[in-house]
């Protein structure tokens, strides 16, 4: 299973789990409790910190899978202080909601025992009404009810003569509530809209409860300030019964009707007492869990990030290697797409690190997949091929092509495979064998022209010596004829002989030589070895190299070489323009001396008037290994050879062509100065 369909379906599994526990209390509530709203406010805060809780224990599970790959230390802080964050809301949420409970828990036992002295007294004013009032003795406190003398036995008078008065069931209840006022501090009232007793009248409170009782209303309370004290005033209505009739039916009530209402207000100073204890304990228990968490979570986020930071000094430490390494290293993963690449392998494909990650390895090389020895699985073909070193070809940004040896190897990391290659450009290791193997070349070559023009210079020293006694002989006995041909017979003999010494000359010449040389010799040396060739395929060579250039310092052999390689260009060049004699069929040789600013030099320009080189290569054909000839009729290393030679006389060497009009090579040798190669070796041999 690929990794992101591993990390999907635990991100799915997260979201259930904590899904789950956030709505458990909710759903408890459901089977113990089904009064209580599935959506009600505490359902919401406590599923809510268990979510957070559970999300934490995510948090931990998935870091224990992840090992924080995918977080670095700099972007830790910020997933710490939005979790943080968020712990901070709940708790304090938390808090909040258990703060307005516990007010809400003190109004509910205020209102509740509002409730129950309403009840109370209602029960008084009922078993009063049924009674149509009670008659009670006169006092200074209980005077007769001036309001209720439209009934006429508001007053009686005992046998034995003690006076009583008739008190009603509001005049009772008001009584009752005097004395409550004064024990115990709860104030109850009965009133309405239109009061018989003045004193009855409502208050703006009590007016406006009434009037919601008009409306339909059956209940009203609220908290309120009585005398700089919070009460929790509760008004219900009073509903007209027969035993009402008796004092209020002259004010046209009729039973059924409301006729006023019975306040009551309960002191609550005592309740908000003992609920800021309780929000004290509670807050107190809320801000150490709060205090709690964020140690938690800083003192873990700590740890996490010390770990995280080891990691990534550990991962720099590596990548540091990695980067200064001479060698290519390139990581793939399964899927052969390149994982790591360090900084050797970018600049040896020509690419930057960045550009080569996530690519398939097809864009290094296509010899990497597929064939070879199958990988541990046992597959081979579209694989990556296991083992090495062996030789491949790899391909740089620009579309050119190169020699790389590459070996490969297999690791697990975690549950992925990955593969090591390690990759070197050998072009210069290919450059320095084929040196070798043209050096050995020279060298044999050079053994052998030694040895043949040992054998040819006896003979044709005899031959001319034989040839100089008949002509000798012709010239005394006027035989003119004869000595014409023993003439050009020597002649072509002595010929022979000069190229027979130039050979011996190139034969035993060494690299470290180092001598006063004259250009003009070295260039006339180099067109004997090559002026039959040239004259056979009809190539007219013309040459001027003055007589009265200054010496150079150098090494003949190595400035021959670089001649005899100009010339074998400009004749393949030639040739491969026309394939038959033709006057075009030319090359020009010039040598002047010239000052470039940094001291006289003597440049010289071989001009061949052949195919010329194409624009699109031009600037590759001092590559080593390139060449524009076909496959068997040159190495690719002449003109690179060429013009390292020339370097090495702290000279300059220079191409310029026109396709299919000219070729000019320009060689700039300075006056009187040495190789350092040279001058070492010379050193050397002192």
């Amino acid at each position: 299973m690929s990794k992101p369909s591993t990390i999907s379906i635990r991100v799915f599994l997260y979201v259930v789990l904590i899904t789950l526990m956030g709505n458990v209390h909710g759903m408890m509530d459901l089977v113990l409790q089904p009064e209580i709203p599935y959506l009600d406010l505490e359902h919401m805060v406590v599923g809510g910190m268990m979510a957070f809780l559970t999300t934490i224990l995510c948090f931990i599970i998935e870091a224990n899978f992840r090992t924080f790959d995918e977080i670095n230390s700099s972007r830790l802080g910020g997933y710490v202080w939005f979790m943080a964050i968020v712990w901070s809301v709940i708790v304090f949420a938390s808090l909040g909601w258990d703060i307005v409970r516990e007010r809400q828990a003190s109004m509910e036992i205020a209102l509740q025992e509002a409730r129950a002295i309403y009840e109370k007294d209602l029960t008084y004013y009922r078993w009063a009404t049924g009674h149509e009032g009670v008659f009670v003795p006169i006092t200074e406190r209980t005077r007769p009810n001036r309001y209720l003398r439209h009934i006429p036995e508001y007053m009686v008078e005992t046998v034995s003569g003690l006076k009583l008065t008739l008190v009603n069931p509001e005049y009772m209840i008001r009584q009752v509530y005097e004395m409550q006022t004064t024990k115990f501090g709860i104030l109850g009232h009965i009133t309405s809209l239109d009061p018989i007793r003045s004193e009855n009248a409502a208050d703006p409170w009590e007016q406006k409860a009434l009037e919601d009782f008009e409306e339909g209303v059956t209940e009203v309370s609220s908290v309120e300030d009585i005398k700089g004290e919070p009460y929790l005033r509760l008004m219900r209505p009073m509903i007209t019964e027969t035993g009402c009739l008796k004092c209020h039916a002259l004010q046209g009530y009729e039973e059924g009707d409301i006729r006023g209402g019975i306040s009551v207000s309960v002191p609550i100073t005592h309740l908000y007492a003992l609920s800021r204890k309780d929000i004290l304990v509670f807050s107190f228990g809320h801000v150490c869990l709060w205090i709690l968490g964020l140690l938690g979570l800083f003192l873990g986020a700590n740890r996490v990030g010390s770990s995280i930071r080891e990691r990534e000094e550990a991962e720099a430490r590596l990548r540091a290697i990695i980067d200064h390494m001479f060698d290519g290293l390139v990581i793939l993963d399964d899927n052969a797409v390149i994982d790591s690449v360090n900084i050797a392998a970018a600049g040896m494909f020509g690419c930057k690190q960045e550009d080569l990650i996530g690519k398939g390895v097809e864009v290094l090389s296509e010899g990497l997949v597929g064939g070879g020895r199958p990988d541990d699985a046992g597959q081979s073909g579209g694989r990556i091929v296991i083992g090495g070193p062996r030789e491949i070809r790899g391909k740089r940004s620009d579309g050119s092509r190169f020699p790389l040896e590459v070996s490969v190897s297999k690791m697990q990391f975690g549950t992925k495979d990955f593969y090591i290659v390690m990759v070197r450009d050998i072009s210069d290791e290919k450059i320095r064998k084929s040196e070798a193997l043209q050096a050995g070349k020279l060298a044999a070559i050079g053994e052998l022209a030694a040895g043949v023009a040992h054998e040819i210079n006896n003979p044709i020293n005899g031959v001319i010596n034989y040839a100089q006694v008949m002509k000798d002989d012709c010239d005394g006995s006027g035989n003119q004829e004869h000595s014409e041909l023993l003439g050009r017979l020597i002649k072509e003999g002595e010929r022979v002989a000069g190229i027979v010494r130039n050979l011996l000359s190139f034969a035993r010449q060494r690299d470290e030589d180092v001598d006063e040389v004259l250009l003009k010799g070295i260039i006339a040396d180099s067109i004997s070895l090559v002026i039959h060739q040239l004259t056979k395929e009809g190539i007219r060579l013309a040459v001027d190299v003055p007589d009265d250039l200054p010496t150079l310092r150098g090494n003949p052999q190595q400035l021959l070489q670089v001649f005899l390689n100009l010339l074998s260009n400009a004749r393949y060049a030639l040739n491969e323009r026309y394939h038959k004699p033709d006057g075009g069929k030319r090359v020009e040789i010039k040598s002047r001396l010239v000052d470039l600013g940094t001291g006289d030099m003597i440049r010289t320009t071989i001009t061949d008037y052949g195919c010329g080189i194409p624009p699109e290569v031009i600037d590759r054909i001092f590559e080593s290994l390139f060449s524009t000839k076909p496959s068997g009729q040159g190495t690719g290393l002449g003109l690179s050879i060429s013009r390292d030679l020339i370097r090495d006389h702290h000279g300059y060497l220079h191409v310029e062509s026109v396709v299919n009009d000219h070729t000019t090579v320009t060689v700039d040798l300075p006056v009187g100065k040495m190789s350092v190669k040279s001058e070492e070796a010379e050193e050397n041999q002192s």
